[in-house]
C-alpha cells in the first residue's frame, strides 16, 4: 500500500520565490509558484494506520512550526502539478537514521505547481517549457505529470 505526504511551507519559502523569478525572466508566464516536498511509504497495512502521527514525528520531515503536512488522495502528481523526482532513484528503507515500522519504501519527490495571473493552472504548453528550461535537469531527474 502507497500514501503519499505533501510538506509545504507555511512561511516565505525562498526556492518557490527564486524558481518564480527564474521562470519569468524566461518568459514563462507565471504569477505564483507552488513548492511541495512529497513523501511516498510503501508499508503494510497495519503500520498505514499509524503512519501520518508516525511522518509528525520526524524533525527533519515536518517541524509544526513551519510546515504543513498533508495527506494526498492519490501516490501520483494532481492535474496542474509537476513532480520531479531523482532518474535512478533506490528507495530508501530510513528518514534521519530511523526505520518506521512496517515501511518497505520511502521515496522523496518535488512537486511544482505553477499558477497563471488568474490564479488558474498555467497551460500544459508552459507548464512543460517551465519544467524543459528550469525545474528539471534531465541528466539526473524525471518530471512526472
Amino acid at each position: 500500500m502507497t500514501r503519499a505526504f505533501a510538506v509545504t511551507l507555511v512561511i516565505p519559502d525562498n526556492e518557490a520565490f527564486t524558481a518564480y523569478e527564474t521562470l519569468a525572466r524566461l518568459g514563462i508566464p507565471v504569477a505564483r509558484v507552488q513548492r511541495s516536498d512529497i513523501w511516498l511509504f510503501e508499508s503494510d497495512a497495519e503500520a498505514a494506520g499509524s503512519l501520518a502521527a508516525r511522518v509528525r514525528e520526524i524533525e527533519t520531515v515536518y517541524n509544526p512550526n513551519k510546515h504543513r503536512l498533508a495527506e494526498r488522495t492519490t501516490s501520483a502528481p494532481e492535474p496542474g502539478e509537476v513532480w520531479v523526482a531523482a532518474r535512478e532513484e533506490a528507495p530508501m528503507t530510513q528518514i534521519a537514521g530511523r526505520r518506521l515500522p512496517g515501511v518497505t519504501a520511502i521515496r522523496r519527490r518535488t512537486a511544482w505547481r505553477l499558477f497563471d495571473d488568474a490564479g488558474r493552472d498555467l497551460s500544459p504548453a508552459d507548464r512543460d517549457r517551465a519544467v524543459a528550461t528550469f525545474l528539471c535537469n534531465p541528466a539526473f531527474q524525471v518530471a512526472i505529470t
